[in-house]
């Protein structure tokens, strides 16, 4: 494809969303397309989702999430209700 196709190309829209992921500084330019990476990416989700890593990831980082919220609130409630008792006892 030339350069002046690649404009035309570009300006058509979802042809970007066709493109997967676009350039990257890494793996230099992925070209007019898809190439070997896209596939092995997806190939490595499906593999993931029917093996049910993804499920069993997702449950663990929502399960850290809710003890990291825990861990802060019980850390920063006391410090809190000092500064609003404070702030209002004076004011």
């Amino acid at each position: 494809m030339g350069l002046g196709k690649t404009n035309m190309l570009n300006k058509i829209s979802g042809y970007n969303l066709w493109l997967g992921y676009g350039n990257h500084k890494f793996f230099s330019k992925w070209g007019y397309g898809k190439d070997w990476r896209w596939y092995l990416y997806r190939i490595w989700m499906w593999i993931g989702s029917k093996a049910g890593y993804i499920k069993k990831y997702n449950m663990e980082r929502d399960t850290a999430m809710v003890n990291a919220k825990q861990a802060l609130e019980e850390a920063f409630t006391p410090q809190l209700k000092k500064m609003l008792y404070d702030k209002f006892t004076d004011g």
